[in-house]
């Protein structure tokens, strides 16, 4: 799942509850579909299309 994160979050993953991991402001990332979800309804991200082929072959160079 393709997320923008809307605010900062520290994300504790209920599977791996050693780890937290620090989302910040502005971030676009592709993480767990269940750990997506989770933080969409807490309002914390939202869900976004992943980049095509040519944007990435583009933000290359």
């Amino acid at each position: 799942m393709r997320v923008r994160f809307l605010k900062d979050r520290n994300w504790t993953p209920p599977e791996q509850r050693g780890i937290t991991i620090a989302y910040k402001t502005g971030m676009e990332l592709t993480i767990k579909r269940d750990w997506g979800t989770q933080l969409v309804a807490d309002g914390d991200a939202e869900e976004i299309s992943p980049p095509s082929k040519s944007d990435i072959e583009k933000a290359k160079g």
